[in-house]
């Protein structure tokens, strides 16, 4: 019975984005000031990275945000000011369990403010 009920235990889940801002697929105006995605799990934020691609497939310079430690799912970073187009938000996190996930999201930047 004891051999069952440990098979029973839950397997360890991968990582898995929650919430974002911006959301895939919105339209923000420029300006935009952060980049935030939450997660289900506690990161390893060392061995976590977040990439932005710009309209031309450019890599986009992003600077840590050090609040993001204060949320132990959380990775965010400031972009420099985002010109009209369409970016490409790219994610690897590595979870507190050992996990490996990664993912990617689109959203546009409109032309106003």
């Amino acid at each position: 019975m004891l051999v069952l009920a440990a098979m029973a235990a839950p397997a360890a889940a991968h990582g898995i984005l929650l919430a974002s801002t911006p959301k895939a697929g919105e339209t923000v105006p420029l300006g935009l000031r952060v980049l935030d995605l939450r997660f289900n799990a506690r990161i390893e934020p060392r061995l976590s990275k977040l990439r932005l691609d710009g309209p031309s497939e450019q890599d986009v310079p992003l600077r840590e945000e050090p609040a993001a430690s204060a949320y132990p799912g959380r990775l965010a970073a400031t972009p420099p000011p985002l010109e009209p187009g369409i970016y490409t938000v790219r994610w690897q996190i590595l979870t507190g369990d050992g996990h490996l996930s990664r993912g990617r999201f689109s959203f546009q930047v409109g032309g106003r403010q």
